[in-house]
């Protein structure tokens, strides 16, 4: 079963929960066997979404699953904010992400010469901390992008999956839910994300998995989520996590 839990209908504030956009995005999902769709729109567009719109959709697409979550922002500090911002929502899941360290927002390619400031690995341990941030604060279904950090091709000197080794037991004990999110084979890494070695580490420890496409546009949804699954496969996993009304079920690959 194919999922694709990390959707941005409203892109970057580029499209709307509307009549003339969203049912593009579903139409990708029917042509790629796309069972269950998550719209998880970032944070910050918070009044532009539409839920009582997204759910109407559902009749005209039964054969996909319609599911809502957010994608938010996370930064240490602000858990409580937080809570009080998923309680507001009738959310299905919501996605914990790391974009920023400090007021660096280092995935945006006019933010990488904040690179040059960095020791490498330094630069990985304070990304994986601000991770365990997200997973004690429990306030995420899933924790997006594991290994966002790498997005433009800036690698630690240590190998990646022995930096992460803290934040993974930490994910495990947590029995916090990742992503495969294809995105990252898109982006100048060329790597989806986690690493294949990050998420061997993963099954070993018995962390859920999902699969997503970090969608921001209609052609995007679903794209190489098969390949996601094969390499789900490939690693040992057998099942995936879906989500509805806060609550996580674990369904055959």
């Amino acid at each position: 079963m194919l999922v694709d839990y990390h959707i941005h209908a409203l892109g970057h504030d580029h499209f709307r929960h509307a009549e003339e956009d969203t049912p593009r995005f579903l139409q990708t999902a029917l042509e790629r066997g796309i069972a269950e769709v998550g719209f998880a729109d970032h944070d910050r567009y918070h009044e532009l979404y539409d839920f009582v719109f997204l759910r109407s959709l559902q009749p005209r697409f039964p054969r996909v699953k319609i599911r809502i979550g957010v994608e938010v922002d996370f930064h240490p500090g602000e858990e409580a904010r937080w809570s009080r911002f998923l309680a507001g929502y009738p959310l299905d899941y919501a996605i914990g992400s790391v974009h920023d360290l400090g007021d660096w927002t280092f995935d945006h390619p006019n933010n990488v010469r904040g690179y040059d400031r960095w020791d490498p690995d330094e630069l990985y341990r304070a990304y994986f901390l601000t991770v365990q941030a997200a997973v004690r604060s429990r306030l995420f279904s899933l924790i997006g992008h594991l290994d966002l950090i790498k997005v433009f091709g800036h690698r630690s000197r240590a190998p990646a999956v022995a930096l992460a080794e803290e934040t993974l037991r930490l994910l495990a004990d947590h029995d916090q839910c990742i992503e495969i999110n294809t995105n990252g084979w898109h982006k100048p890494v060329g790597e989806v994300y986690p690493s294949r070695e990050i998420l061997r580490r993963c099954f070993e420890l018995n962390i859920p998995i999902t699969l997503s496409s970090d969608a921001h546009e209609p052609g995007a949804v679903g794209r190489d989520v098969a390949r996601a699954a094969e390499l789900a496969r490939e690693v040992g996993y057998r099942r995936i996590a879906t989500f509805e009304e806060k609550k996580r079920r674990l369904v055959e690959l």
